[in-house]
């Protein structure tokens, strides 16, 4: 067989031609963050430098999935250094309900996790099936110690979903392991655009309350979008980033939006996207893909964090432990200590916002001329 030198991150490895770059790594001791090897999540992509790779269809720019694309003679590849992935325990500490079909959680760790925001990690309440979810932060952009936020939207059958308030309740054990995902918050000087479609704002709430602590020199524009009007529990977070003087905000419904919602799909207000902009969504595959297109089409960067269906089963142990469970007194739809619509505490610079998920959001149409809405496009 065929070998060739590989550089990954200016360390020199030995591969095999037609070997994945992920695999090559690992057998130069070298490892590329990678997650899920099927070309989904994207947490393995990384830049071509130099050389030669096969992208098997992969490539982005000067960008592939190193899970899929291949070695086909001496190459350099760079990729973005993440915190290391570990594992953690927990315990589920609050439940909220923000709206008629997701609910907030807090997991309070044993010791900390390290993650860029942007990045999500799994999850698997004891007992039940391991979900990939995204940390965020509160809707008034704090967290407490060694406490991960998370954003579950019920789904009508869902092995876990479905459960939450009810089987799994404050006191359930949790594990958790991460970080993982390509599309975390990055350094730079143009403007950011983020997008997110329904849970899709966990990851984008994160970025977002980042890019205003660190990098407030930035321009930010946020679209979030929800398939009915009530759907648009981010409605607080929303408020909170116009407090903090972001100027371009945009709410979007398919269904019932009035003003100051905006009627459609995110990827409808879309500002003109340039070299300069860094892009992140996430959310439904579809709005994911038709964002990237746009990106793509105006050589903009973009990350994207497309929010896949949970498929893992039960294992044989988690269906032992459910029906020990069930033989016992039903559990009570027990939710958090902090009750939908209760207020949440503020800075004191920050005022007039709505508190309740009820309230009305105060939504400001972009105000810069020389960027463009790419309506119904």
């Amino acid at each position: 067989m065929s070998t060739c030198n590989l550089v990954i991150n200016g360390h020199s490895v030995k591969a095999n031609i037609g070997e994945s770059l992920v695999d090559a790594g690992l057998g130069g001791w070298v490892a590329i963050p990678h997650d899920c090897c099927s070309g989904q999540c994207e947490s393995c992509r990384v830049t071509v430098v130099s050389g030669s790779v096969d992208d098997n269809g992969t490539a982005e720019g000067r960008t592939v999935l190193a899970c899929q694309a291949t070695v086909a003679g001496n190459a350099e590849i760079i990729f973005d250094e993440v915190p290391e992935t570990v594992k953690r325990s927990g315990t589920l500490t609050e439940i909220t309900p923000v709206a008629h079909d997701v609910v907030e959680i807090a997991v309070t760790l044993s010791a900390p996790l390290v993650y860029r925001p942007g990045q999500y990690v799994r999850v698997k309440f004891s007992g039940f099936p391991a979900r990939d979810l995204s940390p965020t932060v509160r809707f008034d952009a704090t967290t407490g110690k060694n406490e991960l936020i998370f954003h579950i939207r019920r789904y009508p059958g869902g092995l876990v979903s479905t459960q939450i308030g009810a089987t799994i309740r404050p006191g359930h054990r949790v594990q958790v392991h991460g970080p993982f995902g390509h599309a975390f918050l990055r350094e730079g000087d143009g403007p950011i655009v983020l997008i997110g479609g329904g849970t899709g704002w966990a990851p984008i709430w994160s970025l977002a309350a980042a890019a205003r602590r660190e990098q407030r020199h930035r321009d930010l524009i946020v679209i979030a979008g929800a398939r009915e009007a009530d759907g648009l529990y981010m409605r607080r977070s929303l408020d909170w980033l116009i407090d903090d003087g972001v100027r371009d905000v945009i709410a979007t419904s398919e269904v019932d939006a009035t003003d100051p919602i905006l009627p459609g799909r995110p990827t409808y207000y879309l500002p003109s996207l340039g070299l300069d902009d860094t892009v992140y969504v996430a959310g439904p595959p579809g709005l994911v893909d038709g964002v990237k297109r746009k990106a793509r089409a105006a050589h903009a960067r973009c990350y994207a964090d497309p929010f896949l269906p949970g498929a893992q089963k039960m294992s044989f142990v988690d269906r032992v432990m459910q029906m020990l469970r069930g033989r016992g007194t039903p559990a009570p739809d027990v939710l958090s200590p902090r009750p939908v619509g209760a207020p949440v505490a503020r800075p004191a610079a920050r005022s007039g916002s709505a508190d309740d998920i009820g309230t009305a959001a105060r939504v400001a149409i972009p105000v810069v001329a020389s960027r463009r809405s790419q309506a119904h496009s």
